[in-house]
């Protein structure tokens, strides 16, 4: 029993000694910065090793594209492509420093000609392209941390030096495994640039960002009514369209930046490529099949016991995806859309609650970091609608949302706690989902629970972010430090 006792003293010792000196960590901002960016290193070069030893690159419609420019072959000219112009940048810009070294430049590769599987092109040529890619992603990752620490230390309570924030991001990162091998995260790097201009008054940067991002991911352009509302909460008007009448200035200029920034670009592929490119886009999206991943093939892989159903997967050659097939094809379209829509209802119901309570109080109003609370919780609800409710839902699509999710603090403790709960389960489960591809392509049990536990996480967190948004604040501290809900 003294064994125990004196066991115990000595476990309550070291955990007073390294509360301490994580405390002296949080009031010297520069050992913070210092270990923030060392453990950003180490994870970083974690998933560095562990792409080039497993040679699991980026993926290999990217190469195909590279490939394809090194010949002279033009996105949306002569190749067709499903990604937004911005998109194409990130995607073709690792390849132009290899043009110059003829024997590991990006080439067509036969591998593409008749697909029926996931193509494996020339491992020199590819493993080259995917580093590049993977450093280009890391130069991006570390402006984001960057950032997020900045924004911590001004706008996140009790987060001073900003270590808080930057560590939950650098470890949800980490657990999520994609980094290198898509770029979603520079789309939520933009949203988070959008959303820091926009507390601080850049009206102009803040649709210019956002606008930025919808040409990269496009369902940005759904944060649209959430920076309206976020204008109209701004005025002293108590009456609705008093308050349009007085912000009308920012909100028209603010969504003029918006329509130059996606015209130009829109424009420039136009002049270039003509309109069937632009159209071949923006349809493929709505026409792309039901994915296994997705919330709609996750209940066809829970039901596919019910004789009738007849479920089954197929590759798809276009996008390199696998699709769940069933008797159910037809009512999959409906309940998509139907499912999209109460989402969003759901997400701007939510934000609109918030922005009502939140009016009346000139002093919570103008408080920076109530504005990036509100607003942040905001914008991750209304992407969290429209990625769920999409016929995909890859574990990468995580990562538009993480570097605003790292500085949210919900104003309850249980929705906080479910809040971070959710997001490293869909990180970690989503990593089991890709140890168990093979067993979920062939319908096993035993993936489709993995799967289904990861979707559920989505869900969850979905829901945590509405709750705080819809409920009420349950006392005054949590109005002061949080500014979500009322």
């Amino acid at each position: 029993m003294q064994r125990g006792i004196s066991r115990s003293l000595r476990m309550t010792s070291l955990l007073d000694q390294l509360r301490q000196v994580w405390q002296r960590i949080e009031t010297q901002p520069a050992t913070a910065s210092r270990l923030l960016f060392a453990s950003w290193g180490v994870t970083r070069a974690i998933l560095f090793a562990g792409m080039v030893i497993g040679a699991s690159y980026c993926d290999p419609q990217f190469y195909n594209y590279a490939g394809k420019l090194a010949a002279g072959q033009w996105p949306y000219s002569a190749v067709p492509v499903e990604y937004p112009p911005l998109a194409m940048v990130l995607i073709l810009l690792p390849a132009l420093p290899l043009l110059p070294f003829a024997a590991i430049a990006p080439r067509p590769d036969p591998a593409f000609d008749h697909i029926t599987h996931i193509p494996i092109p020339n491992p020199v040529r590819y493993g080259a392209y995917g580093i590049s890619f993977a450093v280009e992603m890391l130069i991006l990752d570390a402006v984001t941390l960057w950032l997020v620490q900045r924004a911590a230390r001004k706008y996140v309570p009790g987060d001073l030096a900003g270590i808080r924030s930057g560590l939950l991001y650098v470890l949800l990162i980490f657990l999520n495994g994609a980094l290198l091998q898509k770029f979603d995260l520079v789309s939520g790097l933009c949203c988070l640039v959008a959303l820091l201009a926009l507390i601080q008054g850049r009206n102009g940067l803040a649709w210019s960002m956002l606008a930025v991002a919808t040409l990269i991911k496009g369902y940005p352009v759904l944060a649209i009514p959430m920076l309206i509302g976020y204008q109209v909460c701004r005025s002293n008007q108590t009456n609705i369209w008093r308050a349009l009448r007085e912000r009308a200035r920012p909100i028209l200029t603010g969504m003029l930046a918006y329509v130059v920034t996606i015209a130009v670009a829109t424009l420039l592929v136009w002049l270039f490529a003509g309109p069937q490119s632009i159209l071949h886009s923006i349809l493929y999206q709505g026409d792309r099949g039901t994915e296994i991943e997705s919330l709609y093939a996750n209940a066809l892989l829970l039901l596919g016991w019910i004789p009738g159903l007849h479920v089954y997967t197929i590759f798809n050659t276009q996008d390199l995806s696998r699709i769940v097939k069933s008797s159910l094809d037809n009512a999959v379209d409906i309940v998509s859309t139907l499912v999209l829509a109460v989402s969003l209802i759901l997400a701007y119901g939510a934000y609109t609650r918030a922005l009502q309570r939140w009016r009346p109080d000139p002093v919570v109003t103008r408080k920076p970091a109530a504005s990036l609370q509100l607003a942040g919780a905001g914008m991750v609800a209304i992407f969290l609608a429209f990625l769920l409710s999409f016929r995909a839902l890859p574990v990468h699509y995580w990562l538009a949302i993480l570097p605003i999710a790292a500085l949210l603090r919900l104003p309850r403790a249980r929705l906080q706690r479910l809040w971070l709960v959710s997001l490293c389960t869909v990180a970690i489960v989503g990593q089991l989902v890709s140890v168990v591809w093979h067993s979920l392509v062939q319908l096993q049990p035993e993936a489709i629970v993995v799967l289904t536990l990861r979707n559920s996480a989505w869900i969850a967190a979905f829901g945590a972010v509405v709750l705080a948004l819809w409920l009420p604040r349950t006392s005054a501290a949590s109005q002061r430090t949080a500014g979500v809900g009322s």
